[in-house]
């Protein structure tokens, strides 16, 4: 087993993947595990802030900062990237030479987003116990935005009514620049459903079961047949200030053959 150092974790080789601990650590992003939901700052003075840069590392400017007791931070991605096929082939000094890790975060409100030195966060375990009740509403208030789109395109598709994907209406289920996108450039197929021609049946619109909710994305499944054929989209909507906040220009896609579990 090895030992706890300054890289701020420990794997046991002979238990897997399964056994690691990763903590606020210098050295490369554990990529396999799921991390948590939140994250806060820590080790910074209560005078000092913590700086968002550009990039991963001191070379890039500096754009923003947090606060130095910022809370329910959503974490993007870190860098350098260890994958657990990757860690158990490493020696102790390969894994001790790794650069300082550094992570692309996100602040609660989504005002501020940038890179910051991983030394300075850890998991805001307290604020996912406490935060219960409002992450229910907010999957909640995601999966009544998603049903109500694809029951007003599903009628607008029979009786000719104004569809969501209508300017007239995007706005009120799509983010200000993607209604702003759509109006302006049009649509070439139907987004909701994939295709040029639909014959939908079978529809079906819930909160993913497993993970409805993953570092500050709902994922909302929709479930239907177009000629017959078993099709699913998986919407995955932010987490923001609002129960209608809209859906992003990277929530359309996610479609799938079957009913098997969104990427």
């Amino acid at each position: 087993m090895r030992k706890c150092g300054r890289r701020g974790y420990v794997l046991c080789r002979s238990c897997g993947a399964a056994a690691a601990l990763l903590l606020a650590s210098h050295g490369g992003a554990w990529a396999d595990a799921d991390g948590p939901d939140a994250w806060r700052v820590v080790d910074v003075a209560g005078g000092d802030v913590l700086n968002v840069r550009m990039g991963p590392g001191t070379e890039y400017p500096v754009i923003d900062h947090f606060a130095p007791d910022a809370r329910g931070l959503q974490q993007v991605t870190c860098v350098p990237l260890l994958k657990a096929e990757y860690y158990f082939k490493m020696t102790e000094a390969e894994i001790d030479a790794l650069p300082p890790s550094w992570c692309l975060m996100q602040s609660a409100d989504w005002r501020i987003e940038g890179w910051v030195a991983q030394r300075y966060l850890t998991a805001d375990h307290n604020m996912q116990v406490h935060a219960g009740d409002e992450v229910q509403d907010v999957v909640e208030a995601a999966e009544l935005l998603v049903q109500q789109l694809y029951s007003d395109h599903l009628r607008a598709m029979s009786d000719g009514s104004t569809s969501p994907l209508d300017p007239a209406r995007a706005g009120d289920f799509f983010t200000a620049p993607l209604a702003a996108k759509m109006a302006r450039e049009g649509l070439q197929a139907d987004p909701l459903f994939d295709a040029q021609d639909a014959e939908i049946t079978d529809l079906h619109v819930a909160r993913d079961a497993e993970q409805p909710m993953f570092r500050g994305l709902v994922t909302v499944n929709v479930d239907f047949r177009n000629f017959g054929h078993p099709r699913r989209a998986a919407r995955r909507h932010p987490r923001r200030d609002g129960a209608r906040s809209g859906l992003g220009a990277d929530r359309l896609g996610g479609h799938g053959r079957g009913p098997g579990r969104p990427p």
